[in-house]
C-alpha cells in the first residue's frame, strides 16, 4: 500500500480510526481510574477540570492568538443547550456512574456492561438525528460486541476491584447501565452542533466548560465540594489522575467527538467499545500477563466486526 493509498484510507475512515484511538486511550486509563482512592464524583470533577485546561492550551497553541476563543461567544442558545445536555448526561452523570461501576466491579466486569453502548447509541442516533444503519453495519456491531464480551467474560483469579468504595454487584451493574445510557445520549446530543459546523475540538471545549460548571454547582449544593477538595489534594489521588485525565478525558474525549463528527453514532460508539481488546497487549507488555487463546479469538471476532463496519461505510 503506497503513501497515497494510506492517506486515502485515513481520509475515508477518519471517524472510525478516531473511535479506535479513543478506545485505546480509555483502555490505558481505566486501570488507573479504578485504583484512585477518591469518590466517583470527585474523580469526575477533577478530570474534567484538568482536561478543560489542556483543551484551552491546545486551542491557544493551534491558533496562536486569543481570537481562538471567539466561538465561545458566537455559539447560539441551541448550541449551548445541546452541548449542556451532552455534558450533563455524558461527562458528569455518565462518567460518575462509570467510575462508580469501576470501583465496585473492576474494569473487566464494568466493560461487559458498557458493550451495550453501541446499540443504545444507534437508537439515539436514529431517534434524535435520523441516522440509519445498514444490515452490514448492524452485523458489524453485533460481531464487535460479541468479541468484546467473549474477551472480558474470561474468568480471572484476581479480583480487579480495589475495595476503596465497595458495593453490591447489582449496584455496580446498575451504575454501568446508567453510564451506557448517559454516554449514548451524550453522543447524539453533541453531534447536533457539529453537524451545523462546530468543530470537534471547539465542541469538546464547550462541553468540558459546561461539565465543570455543572459538576461544581452540584457538588457545592450537596455540600461535598470541601470534602472532595481535601481528598483530591492527597498525592496518591491527584498524581495518577493527571496522566489519566490527559489521555482518558482530554485526548480520549476529543477523539471521541471527532469520531461523532465524521461517522454515525452507532459506528462511533462501537469503535469506543473495543477498549478491552486494547487491554490484551497492554496486559502482556506492561503487566507481563499471559494472553489466552480465548482472548485472541475474541479479539479476532471483534476485528472482523470492525472490518464489517468499515465496509458498511463505503
Amino acid at each position: 500500500m503506497g503513501a497515497e493509498s494510506i492517506a486515502e484510507f485515513f481520509g475515508a475512515y477518519k471517524g472510525e480510526l478516531a473511535g479506535l484511538a479513543a478506545a485505546a486511550c480509555w483502555a490505558l486509563t481505566s486501570l488507573i481510574f479504578s485504583r484512585v482512592p477518591a469518590p466517583a464524583g470527585a474523580i469526575t470533577l477533577f478530570k474534567n477540570s484538568v482536561s478543560c485546561g489542556f483543551l484551552l492550551l491546545t486551542l491557544l497553541l493551534l491558533s496562536g492568538e486569543s481570537g481562538a476563543l471567539g466561538f465561545v461567544y458566537e455559539a447560539d442558545l441551541e448550541t449551548w443547550l445541546y452541548l449542556g445536555g451532552s455534558a450533563l448526561s455524558g461527562l458528569v452523570l455518565g462518567d460518575t456512574c462509570y467510575f462508580r461501576s469501576l470501583q465496585i466491579l473492576g474494569p473487566r466486569r464494568t466493560l461487559v456492561v458498557t458493550t451495550l453502548v453501541p446499540p443504545i447509541g444507534a437508537l439515539c442516533g436514529w431517534l434524535l438525528l435520523s441516522e440509519t444503519l445498514s444490515w452490514l453495519a448492524w452485523a458489524g456491531i453485533g460481531l464487535t460486541a460479541g468479541g468484546v464480551i467473549w474477551v472480558i467474560r474470561e474468568k480471572s483469579d484476581q479480583d480487579e476491584s480495589q475495595g476503596h468504595f465497595p458495593g453490591s454487584t447489582a449496584a455496580g451493574v446498575r451504575f454501568g447501565l446508567l453510564a451506557c445510557a448517559g454516554q449514548a445520549l451524550a453522543a447524539a446530543l453533541a453531534k447536533g452542533p457539529m453537524r451545523d459546523g462546530l468543530g470537534a475540538l471547539e465542541a469538546t471545549f464547550l462541553r468540558m466548560i459546561l461539565a465543570v460548571l455543572i459538576g461544581s454547582l452540584a457538588a457545592a449544593a450537596a455540600g461535598k465540594l470541601p470534602v472532595w477538595a481535601a481528598r483530591l489534594r492527597a498525592r496518591e489521588t491527584w498524581l495518577p489522575l493527571i496522566p489519566a485525565s490527559f489521555f482518558g478525558t482530554y485526548l480520549g474525549v476529543w477523539l471521541c467527538m471527532y469520531a461523532y463528527e465524521h461517522t454515525k453514532i452507532g459506528v462511533a460508539t462501537t469503535m469506543h467499545s473495543t477498549s478491552p481488546i486494547f487491554i490484551i497487549p497492554l496486559a502482556f507488555f506492561a503487566l507481563r500477563q499471559r494472553t489466552s487463546a480465548r482472548a485472541i479469538l475474541g479479539a479476532a471476532i471483534a476485528v472482523a466486526g470492525i472490518f464489517l463496519l468499515f465496509q458498511s461505510e463505503n
